[in-house]
């Protein structure tokens, strides 16, 4: 993976809409994947669900109410409020999982590969003990 120099964009795949489009074409200006056809479909999936974002974000912003009676005759929240957040949360873990460069670790030096998974378990757990020891 490597930054561009003004190489042509390749085409969006079939069915994008305006979100998945605009992320395909600024990570297309960004960055090329030359001889890396799983970065690439990594790159589809977060456009498409770019596009489910933001049909969902669109719902929730033109809903009347972000409340609704639930089965029980209790207020919930409208289920679009928990599909957005759960198809935010796929959006960053397969942009994560593109490792794009300038990403830096906890040193400040750019990585040059992706993490393992014992890194990634090593960070989540500081991450998890540091957290705890603050709320002391």
């Amino acid at each position: 993976m490597t930054e561009t120099d003004d190489k042509p964009i390749p085409k969006a795949p079939k069915g994008l809409r305006t979100a998945g489009r605009r992320f395909w074409r600024l990570i297309h200006e960004t960055y090329e994947f030359p001889d890396a056809p799983e970065v690439v479909l990594l790159v589809e999936d977060a456009a498409r669900t770019a596009d489910v974002v933001a049909r969902l974000q669109a719902i929730v912003d033109n809903a009347d109410t972000l409340r609704t009676t639930g089965s029980r005759g209790q207020a919930v929240g409208i289920p679009e409020l928990d599909l957005l957040k759960a198809y935010r949360a796929q959006f960053a873990a397969l942009v994560k999982q593109l490792d794009l460069p300038g990403a830096d670790d906890e040193n400040g030096a750019e990585r040059t590969t992706p993490m393992t998974r014992s890194e990634a378990g090593r960070v989540a757990a500081s991450a998890r003990w540091d957290r705890r020891y603050e709320q002391r």
